[in-house]
């Protein structure tokens, strides 16, 4: 034996032990009879313990994606984080405001800002794009790593301008509006795209890396693909390593900081975009109604509007017979339900919202 007990202790002991399997009786028959708010109560419990570590010990890198319009940002931190946190589509500036994602790896957490397309002066659309770029700067000047992200494929073909411009601007404080005497954080230069150059031309990156490199110092170069993962396992170890001592933003396991009524609306308005980039004004704009979940079967409904100011655009939105707007509807369903792993009922209804 390994200890003594007393017969009364021993008695107390095996009346507790009863009742705690009785309990573990009772679980087991809910879940069995399906009970889905128990089971989601064990697996956040689980998660908990798996991921606990003491404040002390846990480490912390935050880093902003920065990058031109359409370099792939999005598909990036999705790609790392392992789950979506961020439309990723066709039409360029879709990030229409920074997206926090983040994954963790036993101590370390990497929390990564999805920043919007960030360009120079002269490529302001309008004061809102203006105001975006802007807050994409204030942010990444206060991360401790600064991913620049440049569609390798597009600049070996037609070096984009905005490119060497952005790379230039991002070591000038009086460029960016910073105060004088500050320092921009280190960076490191990711060359995306990559599975879209032909074998032949590859030996063309490490000169493109090499131009780049000309233009600000880089703490170290990634060719990857963050459409098929190619090099994502060694940019993620790159960025663990470089966590240092600091109390995580977010608890283990979680992707984002957003909750599912913003996921809903990123999600539609992915799908929006994906279905109609070439059509779809700019200014369109989703008003989510209500999204519950419905008790007796766990499904979630979400009843959105899709806002637009004319009705040849609600035309557009909508399809011929209703096409257009269902198999946007059927998509958004879902990937919502393989995110959140419970059914989902989406309606969606566009209505023309004329400008005052």
């Amino acid at each position: 034996m390994l200890h003594s007990a007393s017969d009364s202790d021993t008695e107390a002991d095996t009346a507790e032990v009863a009742a705690f399997f009785d309990e573990l009786s009772r679980d087991a028959a809910a879940l069995e009879s399906g009970g889905p708010e128990l089971q989601r109560e064990l697996d956040e419990m689980l998660e908990g313990i798996q991921g606990h570590v003491p404040v002390d010990q846990q480490r912390l890198l935050q880093a902003g994606v920065l990058g031109v319009p359409n370099a792939g940002k999005s598909t990036l931190v999705n790609g790392l984080v392992g789950r979506k946190v961020s439309a990723v589509s066709p039409k360029t500036n879709t990030t229409e405001q920074s997206r926090l994602g983040a994954f963790t790896v036993d101590a370390a957490q990497v929390v990564l800002y999805d920043t919007p397309g960030v360009v120079g002066k002269e490529h302001y659309m309008n004061p809102t794009h203006q105001q975006r770029v802007r807050s994409a700067w204030t942010l990444a000047a206060d991360c401790e790593l600064l991913l620049f992200l440049v569609d390798a494929a597009r600049e070996l073909q037609r070096p984009d301008p905005r490119v060497s411009r952005l790379l230039a601007d991002s070591t000038s404080a009086a460029r960016l509006d910073m105060p004088a005497g500050w320092q921009p954080p280190p960076a490191v230069l990711v060359l995306n795209k990559v599975d879209a150059i032909p074998p032949r031309n590859r030996l063309h990156l490490l000169p493109l890396a090499d131009r780049l490199q000309e233009l600000r110092k880089f703490d170290d170069v990634f060719f990857v693909s963050a459409k098929d993962g190619r090099g994502l396992p060694d940019l993620r170890d790159f960025l663990l390593d470089r966590a240092t001592p600091g109390e995580w933003t977010l608890d283990a396991g979680m992707a984002t900081d957003r909750g599912e009524e913003e996921q809903a609306l990123e999600v539609v308005r992915e799908q929006l975009f994906r279905k109609l980039y070439k059509e779809l004004p700019y200014t369109i704009q989703l008003r989510l109604k209500s999204c519950l979940p419905r008790q007796e079967d766990d499904l979630v409904i979400i009843e959105m509007e899709a806002l637009v100011q004319h009705e040849s655009q609600k035309k557009i939105v909508v399809g011929s017979g209703g096409a257009t707007i269902g198999s946007v509807v059927m998509a958004a369903e879902r990937e919502l339900q393989e995110m959140w792993g419970h059914p989902v009922y989406l309606s969606l209804k566009v209505r023309v919202d004329k400008p005052a």
